[in-house]
């Protein structure tokens, strides 16, 4: 039940624009003067993303790890979602560190609408076969540095940094994560790096009036 999709993010300027608003210092030590500089600034982020996502659904798959350990022991979607390869360069060209904070606030709420797409589809699938999803468990986000991020992803679930370095290329292999042009780097980073990787357990629905 894999899934290959390349989508469409929406814009989202006047709700990111709120958010960078709030960071007036860090918006006048990165060089704005203007609401418009800033929303400019939004869309021309916006105009480099080129999102993908891979997924599959497991039940009972148990991805080996090594002899104590496996990914997973129940069901699962597997998600590995990618804004693409145009943003890291992009960043890199910024040499205003509190501009390149900015970006990264911008990016990370664009990485979070694309988890949250990916999300609700895995979550219309789950209901489709009489189950319900559960919280989110990362095995790989970005560094946000010193970007405010959502709380989608600042707060989330995280697997262990031992068994997440080892489930890494283990759920890229499953996923055939190169046909979004995603793959890991020998020091354990994805490329391209503003990308996520995510489990999302299923349990059979409850059915009212039962516990």
């Amino acid at each position: 039940m894999r899934k290959i999709k390349r989508f469409k993010i929406a814009s989202r300027q006047r709700e990111i624009l709120r958010k960078l608003l709030r960071e007036l210092p860090l918006l006048r030590r990165a060089g704005f003067t203007s609401e418009a500089e800033v929303t400019a600034f939004i869309l021309a982020i916006f105009k480099l993303l080129d999102p993908g996502v891979v997924y599959e659904f497991n039940q009972d798959a148990h991805w080996e790890l090594d002899d104590q350990n496996v990914l997973y022991k129940e069901m699962f979607s597997a998600c590995a979602v990618t804004l693409g390869g145009q943003l890291e360069p992009f960043l890199n060209n910024i040499t205003n560190e509190d501009r390149k904070t900015a970006a990264m606030i911008v990016i990370l709420e664009f990485l979070r609408s694309a988890v949250t797409f990916v999300a609700e589809l895995v979550k219309e699938q789950a209901q489709k076969e009489e189950c319900e999803t559960l919280d989110l468990q990362f095995v790989y986000l970005p560094p946000f540095g010193a970007a405010a991020a959502p709380k989608l992803l600042r707060e989330a679930v995280r697997l262990e940094p031992v068994l997440a370095q080892k489930a890494l290329p283990v759920i890229l292999q499953n996923l055939n994560a190169e046909k979004i042009d995603l793959s890991v780097t020998a020091d354990g980073e994805l490329t391209p790096r503003i990308s996520t990787v995510f489990l999302v357990p299923w349990q059979k629905s409850r059915k009212k009036g039962k516990k």
